[in-house]
């Protein structure tokens, strides 16, 4: 996902690779993680969606104290525009209704985010600093 993007050199990507499936398989063994996967008949992941569920403090207008992070939408390119990344979102956010999640989030692609918009995600406040020689 982030190579397509054009993010990150081959060492960046590599090491994000190890970060990476140090988290996503504590949080799957923890709950801390649901994914989706869309594969062809001979059982070929082309396309996939999931969510990190985070303790959150909580705020006035949702005192749950967790969040939902939607994270590693992707497709394969030959498998873009037929609609897989869509099917999994709508999936997804129904599994988020079923939990009782009020609210969800996600940081878009410039190529995803006219489809998150189409289905109600709207921008917001967010900033972010870069800090010098952080790991």
């Amino acid at each position: 996902m982030f190579r397509d993007m054009g993010r990150g050199s081959e060492m960046e990507l590599d090491q994000m690779v190890m970060t990476a499936e140090t988290f996503f398989r504590a949080a799957i063994a923890s709950g801390g993680y649901r994914g989706w996967l869309a594969e062809t008949v001979d059982g070929r992941v082309v396309a996939g969606a999931g969510i990190t569920i985070l303790s959150w403090p909580g705020s006035p207008d949702d005192s749950s104290g967790r969040r939902g992070w939607v994270q590693n939408v992707y497709t394969e390119p030959e498998y873009r525009r037929l609609g897989l990344a869509r099917q999994l979102m709508e999936t997804l956010m129904d599994w988020c209704r079923e939990e009782g999640f009020r609210r969800v989030y996600l940081h878009a692609s410039d190529d995803g985010r006219p489809m998150y918009e189409s289905m109600g995600f709207v921008p917001t406040n967010e900033m972010r600093l870069m800090l010098p020689g952080g790991a």
